[in-house]
C-alpha cells in the first residue's frame, strides 16, 4: 500500500529507504589479503552461496557463544 504524501509533497520512496537504512542498519568492516578474499568468493561461488549469508552465520554463531557462556 503507497503511503500517503504529507504536506502537499508526493512520498519520496528512495529517500525513506535512506534514512531507515541509517537508523537502522550498520556496516562491518574489514581488510584480509586479497588472496584470501579471491578464495573466500571463488569458494562461495562454486558452492552456490552468499558471502553475507557465510558472514552473518559466523557473527551469529559468536553472539550465540557469547550468550551461553
Amino acid at each position: 500500500m503507497p503511503r500517503k504524501p504529507k504536506d502537499g509533497k508526493p512520498f519520496d520512496q528512495v529517500k525513506y529507504m535512506q534514512e531507515w537504512a541509517k537508523e537502522n542498519m550498520a556496516t562491518v568492516n574489514c581488510r584480509y589479503k586479497k588472496e584470501f578474499v579471491v578464495e573466500f568468493k571463488e569458494s562461495c561461488a562454486a558452492l552456490g552461496i552468499k558471502q553475507s549469508d557465510v558472514i552473518r552465520k559466523a557473527m551469529q554463531e559468536v553472539i550465540d557463544q557469547a550468550k551461553n557462556k
